[in-house]
């Protein structure tokens, strides 16, 4: 069931997801882009707490998919402001340093998170995970202030250059 559980949280997400992008990518402005991240963010991490109350497995497959769909709503949200305010010409190293983040911070939680789920048992983890998840989600009110509106970008067009007359 673990596997279908998981495969739930995945189809539902990458169902979603493009129509989320497709949305904010069309409206103007970054505001709506951070509004979904941060209702995203803030339901997605509320998800843990109700692992504590599931008694059923239909209640942890309908989680996944309450789940799936705020992350829908996050993956491409962030994408999109991270990459628009990306220095030109460290796209790749940017990308680099926010996946590295994501990546050692999975890896502390995890070995964390089976510490603590060994001595003091799941639900202690499900209530941090939910307890961090809500401060990282405050945390992104610190760069709402940093977000500009989207007709505030110019066009990154490079210049054509006219070739060169051969008689």
């Amino acid at each position: 069931m673990v596997g279908f559980i998981a495969a739930t949280y995945w189809l539902v997400k990458s169902i979603v997801q493009p129509f989320i992008a497709h949305f904010v990518d069309v409206k103007r402005g970054e505001k709506d882009d951070f509004k979904f991240l941060i209702y995203g963010m803030l339901l997605a991490n509320l998800v843990p707490l109700g692992y504590l109350f599931s008694t059923q497995l239909w209640h942890v497959f309908l989680l996944e998919i309450i789940r799936g769909l705020c992350m829908a709503c996050v993956v491409p949200t962030w994408a999109g402001i991270f990459t628009r305010h990306i220095d030109k010409g460290w796209e790749a190293f940017s990308w680099s340093i926010e996946s590295t983040g994501i990546g050692f911070a999975a890896a502390f939680a995890a070995a964390f998170g089976g510490i603590i789920a060994t001595f003091r048992g799941f639900e202690v983890v499900f209530v941090l995970i939910t307890f961090f998840g809500l401060i990282s989600t405050f945390v992104l009110f610190l760069i709402r202030k940093q977000l500009f509106a989207r007709e505030c970008f110019e066009p990154k067009i490079p210049p054509v250059e006219k070739p060169e007359k051969q008689f």
